[in-house]
């Protein structure tokens, strides 16, 4: 997976977005991905939550030509699976608890200004305990080595 993101992002200006509410087990991954990131990669950085469509205006005017968006999604996989999902993917897959926002929010930026978008999409175990699951907890490790390697201040 790094390779194909290093690929993808080679010469664009990266926003990461995590998605997730924390109190709602796995599904926070995102957040807490974030959270995890500060200050020690050097792109952009919003912890949207579970309301991502409140940072459509942050997003538009970032000067971000490509963002990854970070959050837990349902693809049908073992708990802890990470996968690389295209935006427009997300109906078909009907992957992520926000992905008609996502989508949505995403529409809403003028085409002109719109930026390339990808999911990173980790497969939840639980979405009603408090805290990560322990396949969550490993993935959201690897994922921020991951976007250190990647990003490195």
């Amino acid at each position: 997976m790094f390779e194909e993101l290093q690929d993808r992002i080679a010469e664009k200006n990266v926003l990461l977005l995590g998605v997730g509410n924390r109190q709602r087990g796995d599904d926070g991954v995102g957040s807490y991905l974030i959270k995890r990131l500060r200050k020690k990669v050097g792109i952009s950085l919003i912890d949207a939550g579970d309301v991502p469509e409140n940072f459509i205006s942050q997003i538009e005017s970032s000067s971000a030509n490509f963002v990854l968006i970070v959050d837990a999604a349902d693809f049908g996989a073992n708990p802890g699976e990470i996968a690389l999902i295209e935006l427009s993917d997300l109906k078909k897959l009907g992957a992520s608890t926000h992905s008609v926002n996502l989508t949505l929010l995403f529409n809403v930026i003028p085409k002109i200004k719109r930026p390339e978008v990808l999911l990173v999409a980790v497969q939840p175990e639980s979405i009603v305990s408090n805290g990560l699951s322990e396949s969550v907890r490993e993935s959201l490790d690897g994922l921020e080595a991951m976007f250190v390697r990647l990003f490195r201040k």
